[in-house]
């Protein structure tokens, strides 16, 4: 009804508040806890059929050839009116999105059965002014731009010229190193600096021989420190375009079989949905548990027989990190292998404990207060 300066009806707020919670609270796991779904995700479907592609190109471990046909397939249904693609399928189109979908159509040997999606999408690209608009787009930040323009140029679709080299030899210097030099080399970028920067260097060696002779001397040693990091579900940070950046990076510059290219196949085969999509993310399961957790504290339920406690303190990092170096003590978006604590999820995670220290039990209350005890001071240092 339309809005009439009236009070709202205090019954039909409270009978709208009980619907969200029981919905709320019906998505529960049997353990207790919430996982969520993030949307399907067109940039990620894109780059995980370029990377499936490259990897039975090149001979290694191959995915279903249905599985790729699956990807491409929905891509093209998910395609914009106006040629382009979102990072969703409810998302506006964006150049980057485009470009990937469209090296993916290419990587796939699908670019004749879907001409007339590349058609439109190469009119768009063009429209937003093609690789220079994407420079645009991302500026100086080279996260972005430059991984896109490596997955085009494996589909031979734009110039290794165009791809800016990237130092991957830094890798192989210990964090203490990079701190004292002060370069700013960020922990969960590493895996892509490797594989990326490798790709590069591989199809355009620098012309300085010295720097050519440096960064050859550095390629096995750099890809151990990307091994190193590989979590064990084989996926970086769980996320499916970080992942398939290094698979497709490897895998076009002969390593289609090294273990690194295996893990991350079988984290990609393992995450695909049945509609031949992927997400960006597995899930962020200790996020919305925590979200969850709390809004019901704040909204004066009892949180205490939710049954999450022990998963929750499960959740929380106890030992150095391999991928970050990161201290034990806080939490990250997911009890999944490829979590990695951070400063938001921590702080989620600290609030949702003390909601349900105040309804536990004493032997209960210790144990939280030890690993809350150890989550502020992770976020102090």
């Amino acid at each position: 009804p339309a809005y009439t300066g009236r009070m709202l009806d205090r019954t039909r707020l409270r009978l709208a508040y009980e619907t969200a919670r029981d919905d709320l609270l019906a998505q529960r796991v049997p353990a207790g806890h919430w996982i969520g779904e993030l949307s399907s995700s067109a940039l990620s479907t894109a780059t995980a059929v370029s990377a499936l592609s490259l990897v039975a190109r090149h001979g290694g471990q191959q995915a279903p050839r249905r599985t790729i046909d699956c990807g491409a397939t929905w891509l093209a249904a998910r395609q914009n009116a106006d040629g382009g693609w979102g990072d969703t399928d409810k998302s506006l189109s964006n150049i980057a999105t485009t470009m990937l979908v469209r090296a993916a159509f290419h990587l796939a040997g699908a670019a004749e059965r879907h001409a007339d999606h590349l058609r439109r999408a190469d009119r768009y690209i063009d429209a937003q002014g093609g690789v220079g608009g994407l420079r645009r787009r991302y500026g100086k930040d080279k996260t972005f731009a430059v991984p896109i323009l490596t997955n085009c140029a494996l589909a031979g679709l734009a110039s290794w010229r165009e791809v800016a080299p990237l130092p991957f030899e830094v890798a192989g210097l210990s964090n203490r190193v990079l701190g004292l030099l002060r370069i700013p080399v960020v922990s969960y970028a590493i895996p892509a600096l490797v594989a990326i920067g490798q790709a590069r260097y591989f199809f355009r060696k620098p012309l300085n021989p010295l720097l050519r002779f440096v960064r050859g001397r550095m390629v096995d040693r750099t890809l151990a420190v990307a091994e190193r990091m590989q979590p064990a579900s084989g996926g970086y940070l769980e996320a499916t375009p970080l992942t398939s950046f290094v698979v497709m990076s490897l895998a076009a510059t002969g390593r289609a079989t090294h273990a690194v290219v295996r893990r991350g196949v079988e984290f990609l085969l393992a995450s695909v949905r049945p509609d031949g999509s992927w997400p960006i993310d597995t899930n962020l399961a200790t996020w919305g548990t925590t979200l969850s957790v709390n809004a019901l504290a704040g909204a004066g339920e009892r949180v205490g027989p939710l049954g999450c406690l022990e998963w929750l303190l499960a959740c929380q990092h106890r030992e150095i990190h391999p991928f970050t170096s990161a201290a034990p003590g806080g939490w990250g978006w997911t009890d999944l292998s490829g979590a990695v604590p951070d400063a938001d999820d921590t702080p989620g995670a600290l609030l949702a404990l003390a909601a349900i220290h105040r309804e536990a039990a004493a032997d209960q209350r210790t144990r939280i207060e030890a690993a809350a005890a150890a989550g502020i001071a992770w976020l102090l240092r």
